[in-house]
């Protein structure tokens, strides 16, 4: 008996007991497609009792997302296609994608995934959340990729920049709580 009737089998009887079938890559698929929406509303909850790093995180949101916009102008990177002709139609004629969002580099998924976990690594050094935060973006970064929206150049390129933006507002965000320390002036007491 080969493994894919054995699989068949199980779906079928999860079809049988829940009245939907599951189509897991399906639901990757979809998870990965929206996953920096789900981190960026689970961040918002994370982040919710701590209200310094909430602010500092939604300026950083808007800069990373100007930021990708920014770079897309003016690199003007096409995305991938198999077809070389379907690429030219679309970015002459604007089919299907406008603006920014005919180029591909960087990847604003990629962008937000890395900066999302970034950021929401430093500020809550929580494992669980960071492995969480990790899976998704792999999910993300590989349907981007799996649907030719992105070449693997491009989601590198926007993950690290992700990463880097996500740093960066963290070393605000703690600069902001812990203020400008400096050494206590000597006030001549006795020793």
């Amino acid at each position: 008996m080969n493994n894919k009737y054995i699989f068949n089998t199980q779906m079928n009887s999860i079809t049988r007991y829940t009245g939907f079938e599951l189509d897991i890559p399906l639901i990757l698929d979809y998870l990965g497609l929206y996953t920096p929406l789900i981190q960026f509303f689970s961040s918002l909850f994370f982040l919710r009792n701590k209200f310094v790093y909430l602010r500092v995180y939604l300026l950083g949101f808007v800069f990373n997302n100007v930021v990708n916009s920014l770079l897309k102008m003016a690199i003007k990177e096409p995305r991938p296609t198999k077809d070389n002709r379907v690429l030219e139609i679309a970015i002459t004629n604007n089919v299907e994608r406008i603006g920014f969002h005919k180029f591909g580099m960087p990847s604003g998924h990629a962008q937000n995934c890395g900066f999302n976990l970034a950021y929401l690594t430093m500020v809550l050094n929580d494992s669980l959340i960071t492995g969480a935060y990790l899976i998704l973006s792999l999910i993300s970064v590989y349907q981007r990729y799996k649907y030719f929206n992105h070449s693997i150049l491009q989601l590198i390129v926007g993950f690290f920049i992700g990463i880097s933006i996500g740093y960066m507002f963290y070393m605000v965000g703690n600069g902001y709580i812990t203020g400008n320390i400096k050494e206590r002036p000597d006030d001549n007491a006795p020793k």
